[in-house]
């Protein structure tokens, strides 16, 4: 499989970064290079280690941005390095899937360089931003993610719900991360790729008459690319889709 035997050219924007993911001839035949991944946020239900929370910043801003100075609050005596990464997050909204809590939905939000150690706190500036980042979120030390993601033919026999969206948006499709009820507990791994099904259409209203579509039809609308997974979830890039796809609708990942 050569990157899906096509060029992909969706560009995402994230906070004055612009993110390209393509497949050309420099990339190898048995991955997908995807540079934004390192900015893909992830649903969990187990507690995630931090290492401390964001305090303020250098001029009592609200949210702050590339090249900003943070002010950063240990979490129980956390020993910090200059020079150390970590990677800033923060929460978005709790996810359920058929009434089963399955985790807090957290969005990644930049990386932090520390460059100094206070008394009470420790001193960093942004290395990159993805989100604005705000006081009270969190940080955990930085780990490298490969860009390219290695394609493999060895993919669970699943059947898997999309369960949210990054940005909680409403209308997905092409170049969008979503994700879905099953994770490493259920074999999904990076590099795995599902089709998309759309069970039903949105009643619409037209010329005043309200449509019914049975919702007992599937409808192939787009194929998913896992980039990253967690114990129970598992984060995925649409990387194509024949329409916009409605986070309302009941959308299976086989």
């Amino acid at each position: 499989m050569t990157c899906f035997y096509r060029l992909i050219f969706q560009t995402v924007i994230m906070f004055g970064m612009i993110h390209t993911a393509w497949c050309d001839s420099n990339t190898p035949k048995d991955a997908y290079y995807y540079p934004a991944i390192e900015s893909v946020g992830f649903i969990s239900r187990d507690s995630v280690p931090f290492a401390g929370t964001i305090h303020s910043n250098e001029h009592n801003q609200v949210m702050s941005g590339w090249d900003h100075i943070l002010y950063i609050k240990p979490y129980r005596n956390y020993f910090f390095k200059k020079n150390a990464l970590f990677v800033a997050y923060g929460p978005i909204e709790d996810v359920y899937s058929d009434n089963v809590f399955m985790g807090v939905h957290y969005q990644i939000k930049g990386v932090v360089e520390i460059i100094a150690m206070k008394p009470r706190f420790v001193k960093a500036r942004i290395a990159k931003s993805y989100l604005p980042i705000r006081k009270g979120d969190h940080i955990k030390p930085y780990e490298k993610i490969n860009h390219y993601i290695p394609i493999t033919d060895d993919v669970p026999y699943i059947r898997s719900h999309v369960i949210a969206s990054e940005g909680t948006r409403r209308m997905i499709g092409q170049g969008d991360i979503v994700f879905i009820n099953k994770g490493q507990k259920n074999g999904v791994r990076p590099g795995n790729i599902f089709d998309i099904f759309e069970h039903q259409e949105k009643d619409f209203e037209m010329s005043r008459r309200t449509v019914f579509v049975d919702p007992s039809n599937r409808y192939p609308s787009g194929q998913l690319l896992i980039l990253t997974t967690q114990r129970l979830t598992a984060a995925g890039l649409i990387t194509w889709s024949k329409n916009e796809l409605l986070m309302a609708h009941q959308l299976d990942v086989h």
